[in-house]
């Protein structure tokens, strides 16, 4: 698919096609309200991947971000007074500044948290309106989310754990992902893998960070509570807190 075939919803991938990194869309993996995510052929300096996702964000009048202010709370916007009315009144160059926030914000996320070793896919670019990062799958078929992956009792346990250590290395890194569940952790040859990110904040500047990591807890819990595993959310979020409050002292 050259540049000039490119459908509008795509636009946000014109860089990716025109550097070479993507050589052709392949198919929609998903669409939600905020994105959806494309399967590419890679090429260039990424050819060895073989297969990408592009993750192509809505237009910025279509998307819906939910609860946009309990998850703004505490961000710095490093801008203008200007800039920062046009996004409080949504004006067309507002909505413009706060996908291209938003994007940036979910590709700064995945580069952290990979660096630190969490399950996410591996980003490799981005542009104001997609992100280019790692296929998490195969030639046969992408990983199936959390909640349709049919797990024993023992992987199960083994599942929990690990996305449990997962929330922990992302607050120890200053994120709390905000919408954690089953429907947005990948299942792939055991191993669970964390996606969607935008909305994540930093526990250190926004104020609802506790109580939206709780959520995350208590959504995990009742997920694997069908597989008979256990998870304390109250306990478990009071040990992360305490923890991460000693290592910020």
């Amino acid at each position: 698919m050259s540049t000039d075939e490119l459908p509008v919803e795509l636009a946000a991938m014109e860089e990716f096609l025109t550097e070479g990194v993507v050589t052709s869309v392949l198919s929609t993996l998903k669409s939600g309200k905020e994105a959806a995510t494309y399967l590419c052929t890679a090429g260039g300096e990424l050819k060895r991947h073989k297969l990408l996702v592009a993750k192509v964000y809505h237009d910025r009048t279509k998307r819906n971000f939910k609860n946009d202010a309990i998850y703004n709370d505490g961000r710095i916007i490093l801008a203008s007074g200007q800039v920062q009315r046009a996004i409080g009144s949504r004006t067309e160059f507002g909505l413009a500044v706060d996908m291209s926030m938003w994007v940036n914000r979910e590709f700064d996320a995945l580069s952290d948290l990979h660096y630190a070793g969490a399950d996410v896919p591996e980003p490799f670019a981005c542009t104001d309106g997609a992100i280019l990062m790692e296929y998490i799958g195969d030639e046969d078929g992408a990983a199936p989310q959390l909640h349709a992956a049919r797990l024993t009792a023992a992987e199960a346990e083994i599942a929990a754990d690990r996305v449990l250590r997962n929330v922990e290395i992302m607050l120890f890194n200053h994120r709390v992902h905000g919408d954690l569940s089953a429907f947005n952790i990948l299942y792939w040859q055991g191993r669970p893998v964390v996606i969607d990110l935008p909305q994540s904040v930093d526990p250190r500047m926004n104020k609802h960070a506790r109580s939206l990591l709780l959520r995350d807890i208590e959504n995990i819990a009742k997920h694997f509570r069908r597989y008979s595993v256990e998870i304390d959310a109250m306990r478990v979020v009071a040990e992360l807190w305490e923890g991460y409050s000693g290592l910020r002292e």
